[in-house]
């Protein structure tokens, strides 16, 4: 039987190698074949090497093997496995031939496998090199074609020095309203699943850093936002997540325009604090705060922006203290300014222009509790460059 990962933080980044490699290999697979292809994954699963062929239910069954060496900062094997029938539809998938056309495994077939298993697996490699921030280079890729038992024993088997266990993922190849599975073993050296583990590691206190960094600050941002409005206020979060800035534009996707309050950070950290809402909770924050929260105003007036201005100043300002109080270093904030427009625009016109070299950013979504009504709200930090870099040390 396979076992599980008992480490969640390590299955949950495991989870999300498989889950992006999956999708770059999908991009890649569809442009090759020319039509859409679509592979998945659920995750990896870590089994003892003894048991591999056993528990992938390959032992008797002749296979293809496609497999990468890996080199570069991480060392190690890749091994993509398809079933001898699987392998026979594949190839007439990819060759356009009618069902049934395949049935033996000669050189133009292996070339077929060959770069089908390439490409599947230098893409679930670049995705666990981006997660490890690593350089990770697959070799030219091999091909063996035996009894599973075989292929297990003598290339897993030789190339696993001081390594009891491989990382396993089933994989479902879809393609013209057929579906295939297939597995996939990636193999670490010792030295690399070490380097694995390290990275969970620091992940795990970051993870554990920006958590407490969003709650402090909605607590603090609680307290201010009751004694401004004389009502018990409740804004709670879940904590900070680190976002690619080319991925902040999905994160903020919306069917509807959005109120956003963008405030400019200064002293010894620069960057930018940007608090967004979508226009119907931002009209019913409004009429929260003006006391009549069943009178929705129309449109976003003078009145309404100056609600939202000052609902950004305390809620963004508590947040950045708690940034401050952590890093013990000064934060200033300037007056929110205020802007009206599709998430993606306002991304273009308030973000991208401002965070000139930074790559990623700190996204917390927040929840805001006034007079029993529930409203959404998305609290972003963009540091500058230098200011990345200091919190990146802080947090290891």
């Amino acid at each position: 039987m396979s076992v599980e990962i008992q480490d969640t933080s390590l299955e949950n980044a495991l989870r999300t190698v498989a889950v992006n490699g999956s999708y770059n290999a999908s991009r890649a697979l569809s442009k090759w074949f020319h039509r859409g292809v679509r592979l998945t994954s659920d995750g990896f699963q870590s089994v003892p090497v003894v048991e591999a062929s056993e528990v992938l239910g390959l032992t008797d069954d002749v296979i293809a093997a496609v497999h990468l060496p890996l080199s570069g900062d991480l060392t190690g094997h890749m091994l993509l496995m398809f079933p001898d029938d699987v392998s026979m539809q594949l190839v007439d998938m990819m060759m356009q031939n009618k069902p049934g056309t395949t049935t033996v495994i000669s050189e133009l077939e292996q070339s077929c496998l060959e770069e089908t298993g390439n490409i599947v697996c230098s893409a679930y490699a670049n995705s666990l090199a981006k997660w490890l921030q690593l350089s990770i280079e697959p070799e030219a890729p091999l091909f063996a074609y035996d009894m599973g038992s075989a292929i297990i024993e003598s290339v897993v088997g030789q190339i696993v020095v001081n390594s009891d266990e491989v990382l396993v993922a089933t994989t479902e190849f879809m393609i013209d309203g057929k579906c295939m599975q297939w597995p996939m073993l990636f193999i670490l050296s010792t030295e690399s699943w070490d380097k694995v583990q390290s990275q969970c590691q620091l992940e795990q206190v970051r993870e554990q850093a920006l958590r407490t960094i969003a709650v402090n600050g909605a607590f603090n941002a609680s307290r201010s936002m009751s004694k401004w409005v004389k009502k018990g206020v409740k804004i709670s979060t879940e904590g900070f997540v680190k976002v690619p800035l080319e991925e902040l534009g999905d994160e903020l996707t919306s069917d509807e325009p959005v109120a956003a309050m963008h405030m400019p950070l200064g002293s010894n950290v620069h960057g930018h604090v940007l608090l967004v809402l979508g226009e119907t909770h931002a009209r019913k924050l409004c009429a929260l705060l003006m006391g009549d929260p069943h009178n929705l105003p129309n449109t976003l007036e003078e009145l309404e922006i100056s609600a939202l201005q000052e609902t950004a100043n305390i809620i963004s300002s508590s947040f950045v203290n708690s940034w401050s109080t952590w890093l013990e270093m000064q934060f200033e904030t300037g007056p929110p300014i205020y802007a009206f427009d599709h998430a993606s625009a306002i991304i273009e016109s308030v973000i991208a222009d401002q965070v000139v070299g930074s790559d990623s950013v700190f996204l917390a979504r927040t929840d805001f509790m006034l007079d029993d009504t529930w409203l959404e709200m998305t609290l972003i930090l963009l540091p500058s460059p230098t200011a990345m870099r200091l919190i990146e040390t802080a947090c290891q």
